[in-house]
């Protein structure tokens, strides 16, 4: 029987890489491994040919030992791929978290995705969101780490089943207020970021993409409405790796255009919802959330200093207290 570490790292043809994490003990040197044996191979190899010989070594092995996910249309594959060259972007119709690590060494983002897919999968947690889930909402099962094609510094967390009702949003907003409040199942190490992404597509459908999630969260208001307090919104957009790179105002223009002009006013300092747009690597990602500020634009790294910082009295209140 194959063992469930054989499938550490797997990749989709044409999706990138897929990082699969069965359970943390014993994955991590794994990981560590692979990472140290694809660079030694990188330094007697050129590029080019060791992707050609990857890609002809990957056709070959397809064929000896493939099965198919059971909540995924993809290939899970037992050969060592810990990185692939960007193909294609993301899947359309995958939801999840985009990933950035707290660290800069080779393993960081690694290490972020080990951590990020443990506190996501974990019982307690789930037991937590469980009473926020709507009625005939379809929850997910598991979190799986994907490797986003084109950008090596960050990393995507998937949930599945693909078809997941499952509110990225809600989910991210409570990994932070749980670092905040100082629960030490969720005191996170290595992740720096857990940014909630909707929907992706390829960077160059951003219109596209725009025009979906704006709608879903933007619905034309009514007359009645008019005389009502206009919903403030802001655009706020990042840049990791792309393979086209954006301008922040071209972004801003463009999915800006498609939020109704009745009802809806752009405010910078104080909006009520953020439409979060990432251009990684070629895919883009969006999401809108509420209280973008208030939630540390999802840094549960700063939530868990937040949380210190309100407990540790300054220098002049020790000094009073003395």
């Amino acid at each position: 029987m194959r063992d469930a570490h054989d499938d550490v790292f797997a990749r989709a043809p044409r999706r990138g890489a897929r990082l699969g994490f069965p359970c943390a003990g014993g994955v991590h040197a794994i990981l560590c491994r692979v990472v140290a044996e694809r660079d030694d191979a990188a330094k007697t190899s050129n590029d080019d040919a060791s992707f050609s010989d990857a890609r002809t070594r990957d056709n070959d092995h397809t064929k000896k030992s493939t099965t198919m996910s059971d909540d995924s249309y993809s290939l899970r594959l037992t050969e060592d791929l810990s990185y692939v060259h960007p193909t294609a972007p993301l899947p359309s119709w995958i939801k999840g978290f985009f990933i950035t690590a707290l660290h800069c060494n080779d393993n960081a983002i690694v290490d972020a995705c080990i951590e990020a897919c443990e506190k996501l999968n974990d019982m307690w947690f789930r037991v937590a969101y469980e009473p926020h889930r709507v009625d005939g909402e379809k929850p997910f099962t598991k979190a799986e780490a994907l490797w986003i094609p084109g950008c090596e510094s960050c990393a995507f967390i998937a949930l599945r089943p693909d078809d997941t009702d499952a509110n990225v949003a809600l989910l991210a907003k409570a990994l932070v207020d749980e670092c905040r409040e100082g629960a030490d199942w969720v005191q996170p190490t290595h992740v720096a970021r857990i940014v909630p992404v909707e929907r992706c597509a390829a960077e160059l459908d951003l219109p596209a993409l725009a025009k979906e999630i704006v709608g879903r969260h933007f619905p034309p208001r009514t007359d009645a409405d008019a005389d009502a307090e206009p919903i403030t919104f802001e655009v706020h957009f990042e840049n990791h790796q792309p393979l086209y790179r954006y301008h922040a105002s071209d972004v801003n223009r463009i999915v800006a255009s498609f939020v109704p002009e009745v009802g809806y006013k752009v405010d910078l300092k104080n909006p009520q919802k953020t439409i979060l747009v990432i251009n990684a690597g070629g895919s883009a990602m969006m999401s809108v959330v509420e209280n973008y500020d208030k939630l540390f634009h999802f840094n549960v790294n700063r939530a868990v200093h937040d949380k210190l910082s309100a407990h540790v009295p300054r220098d002049e209140e020790r000094t009073t207290s003395a």
